[in-house]
Parts: structure tokens; C-alpha cells; sequence
């Protein structure tokens, strides 16, 4: 049922582009050149660290709304959602989740049912919850213990859709790229990608701020994703043979990207006070 009504919503031309991108991927799906053949135990441990960064290990918070935000978020990943109305430099995902895990697993009836909803009424699905205080008074309700199941049941399917995203939009980001800065950032990821706990830190910094190169995803023009820390890295750092000091190098310029970003960033999103967890987070790549 939820495939042949993905099909009518394509065909209706109500899919962003995110969402219409995300169905056609498979668990199957091939890989990046740049990625490493990923097992279904190579899945389930990506999954689980990320689960770690982004949740703490905790089942309630799959289910989030953050302080200062204008938007919740859910999964793994913190996929987030948009309410009715909310315009922000960030990229939604949520969507093309759901997309995706309904392809593999029954979604949680009510959610379905308010997805079948905006096609029959052929408008957005928007996250139905307006502010914080709503979405927090409904947080004890069977519908979100019901969604928070399906989501920590589901965890490592999550983690195939954030390596599969990571492998599109990394490919779409290179396409317009001039050729000698796509293959200076196509050697720079190979390289990274050579070991695992480089291939962690691209997967899990794109999902956790981007893959860069985006208009969206900026603050007076400067951006944060993954190949603006790539272009900030010395070359000379991709042709050493230490793993090690390559990983350093990269957790150096992330952390250097975060500090402009929270310069740059509007004064009243306060975004000074993320920053420990998320040089924390940074630091643990070196861990593993």
C-alpha cells in the first residue's frame, strides 16, 4: 500500500527533491566510489554510533525538539521535520526517511494515515505540531511511544539511509564542480575513506552538519559541511601514510568551520552553547 501511494505522490509532483531522491534508494543500493563495501554489521555499527552522538543511547530522545529550535527531530540522526510555515538555512530530512523506512518496515499507523492525509488533500507534509510546548505535551502519548518503536526497531535501516544520502548528495555536490576542485575533494574523500574511523568521521559529520556546498546551508555566505572541512585541509595531509594524523587534521578543521559558523551565526540563535558538545563529538572520532 505505502509503494503504490509513494508512486501517486511522485507522480503528482508533491515529493521534494530530497524525499524523490531517497525513494529511489535500495538497501542494496550501490555505494560511492569513494565507500568502502559496507556489510550489514558495518550498518548496524555506524547505526549505533551515531544512535550514541546524536541520542545519547536513549530511546525518548528519538523523539526531540531542542531548545532554540524552530523545528523537532527524529531517529538516529535527527532527521528534522518542518512545522507548517518555518523557513530555516538547514536541510530537511525527515521526509525522505519516512520514504525510505516505509519501504522496509509498516510505519506507525497514525503517521501514515496523517502522510495519506496531505496526499489527498495535495498539500505539504509538514510536521504536525506547531511549537515545543506542543510538541512536548504530546510526548507521553501512545502515538509517540508507538513512533519512538519504530524508530529505535529500526535503527540500523536508518543508518544504511544516512550512508546512502551521504553517497548522493556527496555525488551531486561534485557534479558542477570545476574538474581540477572535483578531483582534488574526490582524492581528499578516497583517502579518507581508506580506513574506518576516517570513514565514520565523513558519514557521521555529514549527517550531522552537511555535506557543504550549499546556499542553504550558510551564514554570510560561509558554509560548515563536509567539503568545506575538506577544502580546509592542508593536500599535503592526504599523501602522508598516518591514519592517525589525517584523522587529527580533519577533527582540526571541523572544529575551525564550527567556531566560524558560530561566529557568523545571527546573534539571538545563540549558537555559542553547542558548541562544547559538539567539539565533544568531534574529539570522539579520534576514539575509534
Amino acid at each position: 500500500m505505502i509503494k503504490r501511494v509513494l508512486k501517486r505522490y511522485v507522480q503528482a509532483g508533491l515529493l521534494s527533491g530530497c524525499l524523490i531522491l531517497c525513494l529511489s534508494v535500495s538497501l542494496q543500493a550501490k555505494a560511492a566510489d569513494a565507500l568502502p563495501t559496507l556489510t550489514q554489521q558495518d550498518y548496524a555499527w555506524i547505526g549505533e554510533r551515531i544512535y550514541q552522538n546524536e541520542c545519547a543511547g536513549q530511546p525518548r530522545y528519538l523523539t526531540h525538539w531542542g531548545k532554540g529550535e524552530d523545528f523537532p527531530s527524529f531517529g538516529i540522526g535527527h532527521f528534522i521535520w518542518f512545522p507548517k510555515g518555518v523557513e530555516a538555512p538547514f536541510e530537511e530530512t525527515f521526509p525522505g526517511l519516512f520514504a525510505f523506512l516505509s519501504e522496509i518496515s509498516t510505519p506507525p499507523a497514525w503517521l501514515a494515515a496523517y502522510w495519506l492525509q496531505s496526499i489527498q488533500k495535495q498539500i505539504p507534509f509538514d510536521a504536525p505540531w506547531q511549537s515545543k510546548t506542543q510538541f512536548e505535551q504530546a510526548g507521553s502519548s501512545e502515538e509517540m511511544a508507538v513512533l519512538r518503536e519504530w524508530l529505535a526497531n529500526t535503527r540500523r535501516e536508518q543508518a544504511v539511509f544516512v550512508v546512502q544520502s551521504f553517497h548522493n548528495r556527496w555525488q551531486h555536490a561534485l557534479q558542477n564542480r570545476p574538474e581540477t576542485e572535483k578531483q582534488q575533494l574526490s582524492q581528499k574523500m578516497s583517502r579518507l575513506m581508506q580506513f574506518k574511523a576516517g570513514t565514520f568521521a565523513a558519514i557521521d559529520y555529514f549527517n550531522f552538519k552537511g555535506i557543504g556546498g550549499n546556499d542553504k546551508e550558510q551564514y554570510q555566505e560561509v558554509g560548515w559541511g563536509l567539503i568545506e572541512v575538506l577544502q580546509h585541509m592542508p593536500a599535503a595531509l592526504f599523501n602522508q601514510l598516518d591514519n592517525v594524523l589525517l584523522l587529527q587534521g580533519f577533527v582540526k578543521s571541523a572544529k575551525q568551520r564550527l567556531q566560524t559558523r558560530v561566529d557568523l551565526a545571527p546573534a539571538d540563535r545563540a549558537e555559542s552553547r553547542w558548541l562544547t558538545g559538539w567539539f565533544k563529538r568531534l574529539d570522539g572520532y579520534l576514539n575509534e
